[in-house]
């Protein structure tokens, strides 16, 4: 065996990349990290830095006061134009962006913008700011107070004109307000993601924005007590990819929203409230192949408590899914049994194949 031989000259040293591949790499990094390790490292990457025309990012996390104030003066402020992604969740970093005289307006190159832990009195002013950008593509905000009315919150982000990505983390105190749908404007919007209680109704009035969309996600889905007799069924060809815990809707009530929305559905993942009737096989497959002829990847988590008796009927259930219908197609399920006290933890897992 021949072994090759290494001198100090063949290896190759960082500083001894190419400007392209440097660049390259730094756009895998922080803004704010990489400066403070290669500024001062010499005059080549000082120069790099100064010179630079690439579009940065900015993660505004963990800083103190003190090195935001440097930070700000020496990297936010000279290169504005060049911030492509901007990631805050310190309030007093929040509280200054926000300010009278905001920032937020001339970052013209903003693609994403991620703001967390953002009080609700800055939301309208920050919608507005984010009006005027013309490539805001990607915007998550997560607000920790509640919401009293969401509804002008919502119409402001669906007028964002570059918005492909968005996710909304809020608190409602009014769950069941009224959205009118919308006839009008809509949003470029592809992928939805909404860490809120949404109504039925809601549901269909949202999607009336969002015509475009390919993926949604909701992280509690609900019923209303009142029933809005003229919604009309939103069906949109491009919606391929659902995943929704279902709260408190029953069978019965989500089977509409399978026939007026989920046609092109490909990926459905679905966490069901302790209604059996979600285990019920042959309602399912009369449902997937009467209306969502393109599914593919279907997940259930079902969890329920019951007693001997009823976990004798539930076992009977969980066995008609062996049928030849779940394996031709090699979807199959786990079920896992934990006694509790009296009762028992029937966990129902079902996970079909790609």
């Amino acid at each position: 065996m021949k072994f090759k031989c290494f001198s100090v000259l063949d290896i190759t040293r960082f500083e001894d990349l190419a400007n392209e591949l440097v660049y390259e790499i730094f756009e895998y990094l922080d803004y704010f990290h990489i400066s403070e390790i290669f500024f001062n490292f010499n005059k080549r990457f000082q120069n790099l830095f100064i010179n630079s025309i690439h579009l940065i990012k900015i993660n505004l996390l963990s800083l103190s006061k003190s090195s935001f104030d440097y930070y700000y003066k020496f990297t936010i402020i000279p290169y504005k134009n060049q911030i492509q992604s901007l990631h805050v969740s310190n309030s007093f970093i929040i509280e200054f962006f926000l300010s009278s005289i905001s920032l937020i307006p001339k970052l013209i190159h903003l693609h994403t913008f991620i703001i967390k832990d953002i009080q609700l009195k800055y939301i309208e002013n920050l919608l507005n700011d984010l009006f005027v950008l013309p490539n805001l593509s990607s915007l998550v905000i997560d607000c920790r107070e509640y919401v009293s009315n969401r509804t002008n919150l919502y119409k402001q982000i669906f007028r964002l004109s570059a918005l492909k990505y968005c996710k909304l983390s809020l608190k409602t105190l009014n769950q069941f307000e009224s959205l009118p749908v919308e006839t009008n404007e809509f949003s470029p919007i592809t992928h939805l993601v909404i860490e809120d209680i949404i109504s039925v109704n809601e549901l269909y009035a949202l999607l009336s924005y969002v015509p475009q969309i390919h993926r949604l996600s909701i992280n509690q889905l609900t019923t209303s007590k009142y029933v809005q007799e003229d919604v009309s069924p939103i069906v949109s060809k491009q919606l391929t990819r659902v995943s929704l815990d279902l709260g408190n809707v029953t069978f019965d009530n989500f089977v509409p929203l399978i026939k007026n929305l989920f046609h092109e559905v490909q990926v459905l993942h679905i966490s069901t409230p302790a209604d059996r009737t979600y285990i019920i096989a042959d309602r399912w497959e009369f449902l997937i192949l009467s209306y969502m002829p393109y599914l593919r990847v279907f997940d259930i988590l079902h969890h329920v408590y019951t007693n001997s008796i009823e976990n004798e009927i539930y076992a009977n259930l969980f066995d008609q899914f062996a049928s030849s219908f779940w394996l031709e197609r090699q979807w199959f399920f786990a079920y896992h049994v934990q006694k509790t006290g009296k009762k028992l933890s029937n966990i129902f897992l079902f996970n079909s194949s790609i």
